[in-house]
């Protein structure tokens, strides 16, 4: 009996030590599965979509910068050693109902202003929220430097830094978080990508121009700056970059039937309080990708409703544009489509 039993013991033995080996992670891929999570998490995206035009990782400390990055969002809101839950139930909170006695961050209302209220998708906010609980985000190069200088010091005040809460802690997942490449991202992800980034550099030179001279001044700017800059991140990425409407202020803008019927799609989705999702064509070796593009309040202040835009900006709209029809909008609807060809590569 013995004799038999050894044989089955080893067996059992041999099979104990095939599935230690199984689960055996290094270093190395674990670091890869955290931040394959980041990646297909969906606060991630959310975050670039929503946040980043005035909370960007990627502007300079002072010039141009319309907002604290999320970063320092972060970094505040973390400040009391939250749990998870209440650092959520904090940040929602603030974004449901902004105001000063709810913020952590009054030097950032000091200098940017208090941030105005605006609608999210179903759930964004909290997925948002849990993304930057989780993970370590994408610092701009100035800030580590700036948070250890001191109470204080600078635009915000230190009092412990506690940035790599959860998954992805530290300074290498959130750089793994940052790209993963540009080759190795599909369609989707690298149509979304050129469309945000260039939203982005858009959003903030369009808010600098109204801060510096107001928005008469940002009517003159868009006339003469948007073009150029659109095209140079076309160049960037080797891509077609351009923003059509139904409702187009210039006509070189206007959309076709078929993307006016993309904007109908995109209005449902929003109307049903979900986040849109972007739509992409292949077509002879290339892609051509569409988006959304959302109003907000800092949209209003030119495409908004006839007795919400000031009579001199009206006047100055009607003097630059002409056949102008991108009027007569409200918050959180879509004023046109991201409309992007690359190459597709397999």
């Amino acid at each position: 009996m013995k004799n038999l039993l050894l044989p089955v013991f080893a067996f059992f033995f041999l099979a104990g030590c095939q599935e230690k080996k199984t689960d055996y992670t290094t270093p190395a891929k674990a670091e890869m599965q955290i931040a394959t999570a980041q990646q297909e998490h969906p606060g991630k995206k959310l975050m670039e979509t929503y946040c980043y035009t005035c909370h960007s990782p990627s502007a300079p400390m002072n010039e141009g910068r319309i907002g604290p990055p999320m970063a320092a969002v972060k970094a505040h809101y973390l400040m009391s050693e939250p749990s998870r839950e209440e650092f959520v139930h904090q940040i929602v909170s603030f974004v449901d109902e902004p105001s000063a006695d709810k913020s952590k961050m009054r030097g950032a209302i000091n200098r940017f202003g208090l941030m105005p209220y605006q609608e999210f998708p179903d759930g964004a906010v909290e997925q948002i929220a849990e993304y930057l609980y989780e993970y370590q985000i994408e610092e701009p190069d100035w800030f580590a430097e700036h948070w250890k200088q001191g109470p204080g010091k600078g635009m915000y005040r230190q009092q412990g830094r506690q940035m790599g809460k959860g998954m992805g802690q530290g300074k290498g997942a959130g750089k793994m978080g940052k790209g993963m490449g540009m080759q190795r991202q599909n369609p989707a992800d690298k149509g979304l990508k050129i469309a945000l980034e260039t939203k982005e550099l858009l959003g903030q030179n369009l808010m600098g121009a109204i801060q510096k001279e107001g928005t008469l001044h940002a009517l003159e700017f868009c006339n003469v700056e948007a073009i150029p800059l659109t095209a140079s991140m076309a160049e960037k990425y080797n891509a077609s970059v351009q923003r059509v409407s139904d409702k187009y202020r210039n006509p070189q803008n206007q959309a076709t039937p078929e993307e006016a019927e993309l904007i109908d799609l995109f209005t449902a989705q929003l109307n049903a309080g979900k986040d849109p999702q972007p739509v992409l064509f292949p077509e002879n070796g290339t892609i051509r990708f569409y988006y959304p593009i959302v109003t907000n309040s800092m949209c209003l202040q030119c495409h908004g409703k006839p007795g919400d835009i000031e009579p001199q900006v009206k006047e100055k709209i009607l003097k630059l544009y002409p056949q102008d029809r991108a009027v007569g909008y409200s918050e959180n609807e879509v004023r046109g489509i991201w409309k992007i060809e690359f190459e597709n590569m397999r």
